[in-house]
C-alpha cells in the first residue's frame, strides 16, 4: 500500500513539473515599443492566457522596455525582461515572479611580501562595486564573504605597499595567496587623519580602523542611509569609515567619511571629512573637515575645519579653523578667526575676530579684534582692538584700542578712544595724582586717569566742619582736557561727592560739582590749576539748613533751600604725574 501511494505521489509531482514547464514553454509573439514593465507583463498575460503575481516595487524601479519577439517561449521573454535575476513559481494559472536570492561563499586567503615572503599584516581587501571588505589579521590571513554567481575583482591596499588588484574566477578554490610589492620610495611615513589623533577618537576607534583609513586613502563611497551601533561593529566594518552618508543613525556611536543631511548619535559621532546640515551627538561630535548647518553635542564639539553653523556644546566647542555663526557652550569656546556671536559660560578664546561679540561669564580672550564687543564677568583681553568695546566686571586689557573700555581697571598701551572706570592706564593717556583745596576748607586728593578726551576721577578728602572730627568725603567723576596755547590748557570736570561724619558712617549729604579749570603746565610732570566751582546740593530729608551750612561755608549762594541748594565757589590745586 505504501509503495502504491509513493508511486502516485511521484507521478503527481512529475505531472505538475511537466505542466509548469509546458506553461513556460508556451510560445507567444510580443512587440514592446518603449513601454513600462507593467504594460509588457499585461501584454504577455493577454496573449498567453494566464496572469502574473509579483512585488510592485520591482516594476517601479525598471526602465522602459523596447524589443520584440516572434513565437518565443514565455520563459525566454521573461528572462530577457528581467535579466535572469528572477525565478518563476507556477500555481495553476498563475506565475509568481520572485527575485533570486544571491548565494555566497566564504573566500579565504593570505598576503605576503614579494621580497622576503613574510606575511603582511593589516591589509585592507575589498570589492569596490559591491562595497564589501575586510582586513587581514596580524599573520596576513583574511576571510571575506562574496557572491557566488559572478566574477569577483578585489583590491588590496596597505600603507607602504603598491595597491594590488586581482580577480577571483574559480570559486571551487577559494584559498588564495597574494603577494604585495613594497613601495618604499614614494609612500609617506605611516600617519592617520587629524581627527583620529584626537584623544576621544583614540579611545573609541581601534588601531585596525585607523590603519584602514590610511590603507584606503581616497576610496570613499556614497550611501543614502546608514544605521550603526559602534565603530567596527558590522559585516562591512572595514569600509564603515569610508561611507559618505546622507542620513546616519548611530545607536551608540558612529565613524564615517562625511555626512550630507542628518546624523544622530546616541553617544558620539566621528566624521573624517565634512558635515553639512544637522549633526547631534549625545556626548560629543568630532569632525575632521568643515561643518555647515547645526551641530549639537551634549558635552563637546570638535571641528578641525571651518564652521559656518549654529554650534552648541554642553561644556565646550573647540574649532581649529575659522568660525562664522553662533557658538554657545556651557564652559569654553575656542576658534581661530570668528564672525558672529560667541557665548561661553566661563571662557571664550579666539585668535582673531573680524566682526562680532564675545560674551563670557569669566574671561574673553582674542588676538586682533577688528570690530565688535567683548563682554565678560571678570576679564577681557585683546592684543588689539581696531574698532569696538570691552566691558567687564574687573579688568579690560588691550595693548592698542580704538574704541571703548568699561571696567574697574582698564589697561592699554595706546588708547585712541575712551576708558571708563575707577582705574585706567594708557601710555599715551592722562594719569595724574591731584591735590586741591576749596574755599569751604575742604581738602581733596584725586587720581585722574584715562584719555585726555574723557578721563576718570576717583576722589577722597576731608572737610573741616562744625562736627567734631569733620567729614570724610569720597566720589567719582569725569573730566576732559584740551590745549589752549603754549603752556595753557583747559579742563572741565563733573564730580559726584558723598560725605560722612568721621565718627560714624552716614552719607545723607551729597553734592554734584561742575568745575571749569584753567591749567598751567609748570613742568613736564607738574600742572597748576584753578577755577570756579558750581556746587549743587542734592535733595535731603533729615537735617536742617544750619547743618548744611558747613558744606557751603564761604560760598556764594545762588539758590537757597533746605532740600536742595546751588552755590558758587572756587578750587585751586596741583596735578603731579
Amino acid at each position: 500500500m505504501r509503495k502504491h501511494c509513493a508511486f502516485l505521489l511521484l507521478l503527481f509531482i512529475s505531472y505538475s513539473l511537466f505542466a509548469q514547464e509546458k506553461i513556460l514553454q508556451q510560445k507567444v509573439s510580443v512587440d514592446f515599443r518603449n513601454i513600462t514593465m507593467y504594460d509588457a507583463l499585461m501584454q504577455i498575460e493577454r496573449k498567453a492566457g494566464f496572469y502574473f503575481s509579483y512585488d510592485n516595487q520591482f516594476i517601479k524601479n525598471q526602465k522602459k522596455i523596447s524589443f520584440s519577439a516572434t513565437d518565443a517561449p514565455v520563459k525566454e521573454i521573461l528572462d530577457r525582461l528581467l535579466d535572469k535575476e528572477y525565478h518563476y513559481i507556477i500555481n495553476n494559472n498563475k506565475i509568481v515572479i520572485r527575485k533570486k536570492e544571491t548565494e555566497y561563499i566564504t573566500m579565504q586567503g593570505s598576503f605576503f611580501d614579494n621580497t622576503d615572503q613574510k606575511p603582511v599584516e593589516y591589509v585592507t581587501v575589498y570589492e569596490p562595486n559591491l562595497k564589501i571588505g575586510t582586513m587581514s589579521n596580524d599573520q596576513g590571513h583574511f576571510s571575506l564573504k562574496v557572491p557566488l554567481n559572478s566574477d569577483i575583482k578585489l583590491v588590496a591596499n596597505r600603507v607602504s605597499y603598491y595597491d594590488t588588484s586581482f580577480t577571483v574566477e574559480d570559486k571551487r578554490n577559494t584559498t588564495l595567496r597574494i603577494g604585495l610589492t613594497p613601495n618604499i620610495t614614494t609612500e609617506e611615513t605611516f600617519t592617520v587623519h587629524s581627527i583620529e589623533r584626537h584623544w576621544l577618537a583614540r579611545s573609541v576607534i581601534s588601531t585596525k580602523q585607523k590603519i584602514n583609513s590610511v590603507n584606503l586613502k581616497n576610496y570613499f563611497y556614497e550611501r543614502k542611509f546608514q544605521l550603526g551601533f559602534w565603530p567596527g561593529i558590522g559585516t562591512k566594518s572595514a569600509l564603515k569609515g569610508q561611507q559618505e552618508n546622507n542620513i546616519s543613525f548611530n545607536v551608540f556611536g558612529g565613524y564615517a567619511a562625511q555626512v550630507d543631511a542628518f546624523e544622530l548619535g546616541g553617544l558620539f559621532n566621528i566624521v573624517q571629512k565634512h558635515v553639512h546640515a544637522v549633526q547631534i551627538g549625545g556626548l560629543f561630535n568630532l569632525v575632521g573637515g568643515s561643518v555647515n548647518g547645526v551641530q549639537i553635542g551634549g558635552l563637546n564639539n570638535y571641528v578641525a575645519g571651518d564652521v559656518n553653523a549654529l554650534q552648541i556644546g554642553g561644556l565646550a566647542n573647540i574649532n581649529k579653523s575659522n568660525t562664522t555663526g553662533l557658538q554657545i557652550s556651557g564652559l569654553y569656546n575656542q576658534t581661530q578667526l570668528f564672525n558672529g556671536l560667541q557665548i561661553g559660560g566661563l571662557v571664550n578664546q579666539t585668535q582673531n575676530i573680524n566682526g562680532g561679540m564675545q560674551l563670557a561669564g569669566l574671561v574673553n580672550y582674542t588676538g586682533q579684534f577688528k570690530k565688535g564687543m567683548q563682554l565678560s564677568g571678570l576679564v577681557n583681553i585683546a592684543r588689539q582692538v581696531n574698532k569696538g568695546a570691552q566691558v567687564s566686571g574687573l579688568v579690560n586689557y588691550a595693548p592698542k584700542i580704538n574704541g571703548f573700555q568699561l571696567g574697574f581697571l582698564n589697561l592699554a598701551d595706546t588708547l585712541n578712544g575712551i576708558s571708563i572706570g575707577p582705574f585706567n592706564y594708557s601710555r599715551n593717556g592722562k594719569h595724574a595724582l591731584s591735590v586741591s583745596v576749596q574755599e569751604n576748607q575742604q581738602v581733596n586728593i584725586a587720581y585722574k586717569s584715562g584719555s585726555y578726551k574723557l578721563y576718570n576721577i576717583v576722589q577722597v578728602g576731608w572737610l573741616n566742619s562744625d562736627i567734631a572730627g569733620g567729614h570724610y568725603l569720597f566720589g567719582y567723576g569725569l573730566g576732559s582736557e584740551w590745549k589752549l596755547k603754549g603752556r595753557l590748557k583747559m579742563a572741565t570736570e563733573l564730580i559726584n561727592l558723598h560725605y560722612t561724619p568721621t565718627d560714624h558712617f552716614d552719607t545723607d549729604y551729597s553734592n554734584i560739582i561742575l568745575q571749569p579749570l584753567l591749567i598751567y603746565q609748570l613742568h613736564k610732570n607738574i600742572q597748576l590749576y584753578a577755577g570756579p566751582r558750581l556746587q549743587y546740593q542734592q535733595p535731603v530729608e533729615t537735617e536742617n539748613n544750619a547743618y548744611y551750612s558747613n558744606f557751603s561755608r564761604n560760598m556764594l549762594p545762588l539758590i537757597k533751600g533746605k532740600k536742595d541748594a546751588l552755590h558758587l565757589g572756587f578750587s585751586v590745586g596741583i596735578n603731579i604725574f
